[in-house]
This record gives structure tokens, C-alpha cells and sequence, in this order.
């Protein structure tokens, strides 16, 4: 195998071609990372999570990275959960990328439901309700607290 951007586009496409019929068998999702290789070997992450719901994943994997991110007030449980940016605008935060530098926050603005990236800086006090989609704002569980 000749180890360059084109064959590993091809690999990644027939990995989860086969990956396809093990989410089925074991009711989990796969997911395969970002590809980084030398000339002689490449290597990828590849992540299992039980079951098939997206939401429940997503919710997983913030509690799986949270701990990155405590010194911004963030915690387990708080996936969705409403925070004011600098600025004044309303964010729900939705999740991390632990290894970007710059913006490494994965956010939906309230205002208009659009799913964007963003950096550290952007949070300025974490408020007590949750993102529910469609810019519906709910109060938390108390059980959740």
C-alpha cells in the first residue's frame, strides 16, 4: 500500500463500509479519527460508543472530555447547557475538540440556532437553563444539579 492523502481516502471509506455491519451486529456507533501518517505507517483513533442515538453519543463525549475545560466553569451533565459570551450573545455549549488551540468549543448561538466554533475566550458567565433545540430554553432538572 502506498501510504499517501488518497489511499487513506479510500482506507477510511472501506473501513466504514465494514464498520457499518459491526454498529449493526453490536449496537454500537464507530467512528474513526483523523489519519496522520510517515512513509511507512499511519495511524488513526477510533472511537466506539454504545448505541445508535446521536444525541446520547454527543452527550457522552462531552462528559468523556469535560475535564478539559473545568476551568471554564463546564462539568459532567452540562452538555447543552446555556452560557453569555463576552459580548452578550447566548450560546449553548455542545461539545469539545480537546486539541484545537484556537477554538475548541463547539457551540449553537441561541439567536439563531447556528452551530459554530469557538475559542476559550468566548465565555463569560454560565447561566442556570438548558438548550433544548429549536432555540427553546428549559429550566434543569433538579435531579441533574
Amino acid at each position: 500500500m502506498i501510504i499517501n492523502d488518497a489511499s487513506l481516502s479510500v482506507f477510511r471509506k472501506d473501513f466504514m463500509e465494514m464498520a457499518a455491519e459491526l454498529e449493526q451486529r453490536y449496537n454500537v456507533t464507530i467512528s474513526l479519527g483523523g489519519i496522520t501518517y510517515e512513509r511507512e505507517r499511519f495511524t488513526a483513533k477510533m472511537t466506539v460508543n454504545n448505541g445508535r442515538n446521536p444525541e446520547e453519543i454527543a452527550r457522552a463525549n462531552f462528559d468523556a472530555d469535560v475535564w478539559k475545560f473545568e476551568h471554564l466553569g463546564f462539568a459532567k451533565g452540562m452538555y447543552h447547557r446555556v452560557f453569555t459570551s463576552l459580548d452578550g450573545e447566548r450560546f449553548a455549549i455542545e461539545g469539545f475538540i480537546p486539541n484545537a488551540k484556537k477554538y475548541p468549543l463547539h457551540v449553537i448561538r441561541i439567536a439563531d440556532g447556528k452551530r459554530m466554533r469557538a475559542g476559550q475566550g468566548i465565555v463569560d458567565r454560565i447561566e442556570n437553563e438548558y438548550y433544548a433545540g429549536d432555540c427553546e430554553i428549559v429550566e434543569p432538572d433538579t435531579e441533574e444539579m
